[in-house]
């Protein structure tokens, strides 16, 4: 089973939103800062994985995602 590109970044997003959260909330300086970096690399990825032409051919009038089932070949 393969997911699709735009589940993946929507879930790219939750992790970097909950890295988010944690930058600057734990103590150990190096840590925070790799923290924060990881979330920077996440936020790229999600980037390029969203970028306008891509999502133009994955979304249209017909495009549904439902759970359970496997996503549309883009047309």
């Amino acid at each position: 089973m393969t997911l699709h590109p735009l589940f993946v970044a929507g879930v790219l997003e939750g992790f970097e939103g909950t890295l988010g959260e944690m930058v600057g909330r734990v103590e150990n300086q190096e840590l925070n800062a790799q923290l924060d970096a990881l979330r920077g690399q996440v936020e790229a990825l999600r980037i390029r994985i969203e970028e306008p032409s891509d999502r133009r051919k994955l979304t249209g009038p017909h495009w549904r995602y439902e759970v359970g089932r496997p996503p549309p070949t883009p047309s």
